[in-house]
């Protein structure tokens, strides 16, 4: 790995604090700083960057609100871990949910390109018109029957260890979860009927019901990545127990 302080330059823009903020925040977008990585020390920050203590610790607040550094008294701040959310719909990765149910993992990757993004993804992920992303096409199977068709688009711009990836013999959303947190997901809901295109994919009949679940994962207010997961309709519940005092899983 670099050393931190080669990593670790002020930009010349903007208040002191936001420069430092910026100059860590680049190392976790770029997956360099992974999540559980222990960050230098305000001390050391002190002296690498030759400002007042105040000057850092207010850096390092501000990463700790927007969700993405968790600092521990005497222990020192770490790259936050991506929550686990309590939500039906929650962010989960395929290798470790279909095994949990008894059932044996299947994965393919049918192709994984750096494209300019359409004006539907750009919209969708708030970049411009033909910006560069890994768009990666794949399938998740469960004792050997499709059972999602995932599409997914990465923002470069903050994750451009994706270009590079090999993601063959693992899932994007796998490799996302290990190398960057993300502070708020959005989740759309929608059913379609499978085209013959899908419906070849999917191994199912053209015209069968399909779930599709769109997501959007952010740092910030910046997109970090898009995907569309399709399940056949006949192989995928969802379903969730509430009481009064919250949410329970079953």
């Amino acid at each position: 790995m670099t050393d931190w302080r080669d990593a670790l330059k002020l930009d010349g823009e903007g208040p002191v604090y936001d420069q430092i903020r910026l100059a860590i925040l680049g190392q976790i977008r770029s997956g360099s700083w992974e999540p559980g990585f222990r960050l230098p020390s305000e001390a050391e920050l002190c002296d690498h960057f030759g400002t007042a203590r105040m000057t850092v610790s207010r850096a390092l607040r501000t990463l700790t609100e927007d969700g993405l550094v968790v600092r521990k008294r005497r222990a020192g701040s770490f790259v936050a871990q991506p929550e686990t959310p309590t939500a039906l719909l929650k962010i989960v990765d395929m290798a470790s949910a279909i095994p949990a149910r008894g059932q044996q993992y299947g994965y393919r990757c049918l192709d994984s390109q750096t494209v300019p993004a359409s004006d539907e993804v750009a919209r969708q992920m708030r970049l411009l018109p033909g910006a560069r992303v890994q768009h990666i096409r794949c399938l998740h199977t469960a004792d050997g029957d499709v059972i999602e068709f995932e599409e997914r688009w990465i923002n470069l711009a903050l994750l451009p260890d994706a270009g590079q990836a090999d993601f063959s013999g693992e899932g994007p959303g796998g490799w996302l979860l290990r190398k960057t947190p993300w502070t708020e997901a959005e989740h759309t809901v929608s059913a379609v009927n499978a085209d013959k295109a899908l419906a070849d994919c999917l191994a199912i009949n053209a015209g069968a019901a399909c779930l599709v679940l769109e997501r959007r994962t952010f740092q910030g207010s910046d997109v970090v990545t898009l995907a569309r997961l399709t399940h056949p309709g006949d192989r995928h519940v969802m379903s969730e127990r509430f009481s009064s005092g919250g949410l329970r899983r079953d």
